[in-house]
């Protein structure tokens, strides 16, 4: 029986997906993330690769006070310099602090404890921590392939061969374009 009140997830996907899709645009999603977040005044990001230091000046220009600490003595290691140095200078006009060296030894209900190179723990007041971890790529698909198809030459691109942003996906791509 058919009730014509009662809307499958079909339709009301068809009715209401345009509404959702216009929210989820880039522009919507800066636009009310100047109005509200789900993180504190005081943030601090445990990590500094590329995905960290856009989430700092994301938030930085969102009116938070962004500390970055990272473990290494360098940030970014995936950049060159030149786009790194770019990075810094935004970071730099928004007032995000970068402490490299600067493992965290935990995280405590205030913010974080951590310890700069050469010196003694200290304790970073934060009402949101972020931990920026580093990117695994997920193998499952490719071995899946290897192993269906023992005869067929399967070709790996991407992150998958190792963290290197869009230059190396693309280089990835050219080369098992030109292997089959």
């Amino acid at each position: 029986m058919h009730c014509p009140h009662v809307q499958t997830g079909q339709a009301l996907r068809e009715r209401f997906g345009g509404w959702r899709q216009r929210l989820v645009r880039p522009k919507a999603v800066r636009m009310a993330s100047k109005a509200w977040m789900p993180l504190g005044h005081h943030v601090v990001i445990v990590g500094a690769d590329l995905v960290a230091l856009e989430l700092a000046e994301f938030l930085a220009a969102r009116g938070r006070l962004v500390t970055v600490l990272e473990a290494d003595k360098t940030i970014a290691p995936e950049l060159g310099n030149k786009r790194k140095t770019e990075h810094m200078d935004r970071l730099d006009r928004l007032g995000v602090a970068v402490r490299v060296r600067a493992p965290v030894d935990k995280v405590v209900p205030d913010g974080v404890a951590f310890t700069p190179y050469g010196g003694t723990s200290r304790r970073l007041a934060a009402d949101s921590v972020v931990i920026a971890g580093t990117p695994q790529p997920n193998t499952e698909l490719y071995e899946k392939l290897v192993a269906a198809l023992p005869n067929t030459a399967v070709h790996a691109a991407g992150d998958y061969t190792g963290l290197g942003l869009i230059r190396k996906a693309t280089e990835d791509g050219a080369h098992a374009a030109s292997a089959i």
